[in-house]
């Protein structure tokens, strides 16, 4: 298991900022986190704040990642555009 620090940041039509939130989860492994991330698919996790890795019917664009960073921008069923960054806990950098 390893932590991963998330950050959502909602965007309105004028791209700014309306919201923003950060957690801790932990998850399996980062290269399973990242895929998870690259098939869309929704998936509930426990940390600091319960909730979903991606929205349902989520689209990811813009996915950018190294060993230890990632962001993409999501675009959500109801046409929400969220700006997803996350980053994992303890990196050797």
């Amino acid at each position: 298991m390893i932590k991963i620090i998330e950050t959502h940041l909602s965007l309105d039509n004028d791209n700014i900022i309306r919201d923003h939130q950060s957690r801790v989860i932990e998850y399996d492994s980062w290269d399973e986190y990242i895929e998870l991330i690259k098939s869309e698919k929704y998936k509930l996790v426990n940390g600091t704040m319960d909730g979903c890795i991606l929205p349902r019917s989520a689209k990811v664009e813009n996915l950018i990642f190294d060993d230890f960073h990632l962001s993409c921008d999501v675009l959500t069923a109801v046409n929400t555009r969220i700006m997803k960054f996350a980053y994992k806990v303890n990196a050797n950098i």
